[in-house]
């Protein structure tokens, strides 16, 4: 796979695995409409290829959006540190001015110590700045680009999605927990492995996993570059929306097309969206033509200059592929 484009069979396989991290491939060569063997074996590629990489992410608790400015030279090895810690789920570098944000699990208290301790004294760090997210619009679980239609989505999903993400801890016991660990090294680990780890029946098994699942407590879809499967531009925006039209935005936001990511943020700029397009022309149509920008006072956006880590899963910069976090927590 290396050192080539994705294809259109390469995308739609992906774009399934996004709806679905543990669909069998021949559940997704039925829907997809294409040979099992053909589907299996171009699968078993993306997977073996780094370029993809299917993993599970835990709600672990409340989330918050947190902006270095580091010194020059130094952003690259606080963006190394950053991505190796399991709390953190996304590390991006942001253009003008550069910077990093990141998303990081913070368990009740632990805030004050984030940003007057722990990520003050990384070397490099200049400033910190820290925003807790109140309400999630869109995650990245929640984004299926295509090229998949709305039925093929439906048909992948072993359950619905989840009405809300928990903005909470997921009420997970010690069993689940172990499950949970299992997914986030590989999402598509083998029920029976599961079974053997934990000690439990195939169908005990099964429960516990769709009640995570159905809950939101837990998400399993691939991980890719947006850039190779057609979306290389990638920006975040900060958007400040009156109080009372906040949450009407978000979700208008939320069902925009290239939208990520979407959230409700404490701050001047309550909004926080994460938008992958095709091209630098898609990007001004999205900010100057999207119905919800009409409903903004002001946009600060930022391209996303590297990705580090995607939803816990460390990325290689050089090639841009996937590759397993140090931590066997996200």
């Amino acid at each position: 796979m290396e050192g080539r484009e994705f294809d259109e069979l390469d995308r739609r396989i992906v774009a399934a695995l996004q709806v679905n991290g543990r669909a069998s491939w021949r559940h997704i060569a039925d829907v997809l409409g294409e040979p099992f063997r053909t589907v299996t074996r171009r699968g078993l590629a993306l997977l073996d290829s780094g370029a993809v990489r299917v993993a599970g992410l835990a709600a672990l608790g409340p989330t918050h959006l947190i902006e270095l400015d580091c010194e020059p030279g130094r952003l690259e090895e606080v963006a190394a540190e950053l991505s190796a810690n399991p709390d953190v789920i996304f590390v991006y570098a942001l253009s003008s001015p550069m910077r990093l944000i990141v998303e990081v699990h913070a368990r009740p208290g632990q805030l004050a110590s984030l940003v007057l301790d722990e990520f003050p004294h990384l070397d490099g760090v200049v400033q910190v700045s820290a925003a807790p997210v109140m309400e999630y619009f869109r995650t990245v679980a929640d984004w299926h680009p295509g090229p998949i239609t709305e039925a093929e989505a439906a048909r992948l999903r072993d359950v619905p999605p989840p009405q809300a993400r928990p903005v909470a801890a997921a009420d997970l016991d010690g069993i689940d927990h172990q499950i949970v660990q299992l997914l986030v090294a590989d999402g598509r680990v083998p029920v029976a492995e599961l079974c053997a780890a934990v000690g439990l029946t195939a169908p005990a098994v099964r429960r516990r996993l769709t009640g995570m699942l159905e809950r939101g407590a837990l998400s399993v879809r691939a991980i890719v570059d947006p850039a190779d499967i057609g979306f290389p531009v990638e920006a975040v925006l900060w958007a400040r929306v009156a109080p009372s039209d906040v949450r009407e935005v978000g979700r208008l936001a939320a069902e925009a097309p290239g939208v990520r990511y979407a959230v409700m943020a404490v701050g001047e700029f309550q909004l926080m969206v994460n938008v992958t397009v095709a091209g630098l022309e898609e990007l001004r149509s999205f900010l100057t033509e999207s119905h919800w920008t009409a409903r903004v006072q002001a946009i600060r956006t930022s391209l996303v200059v590297r990705a580090y880590k995607r939803g816990g899963v460390v990325m290689d910069g050089r090639s841009r592929a996937p590759r397993a976090s140090s931590s066997s927590a996200s």
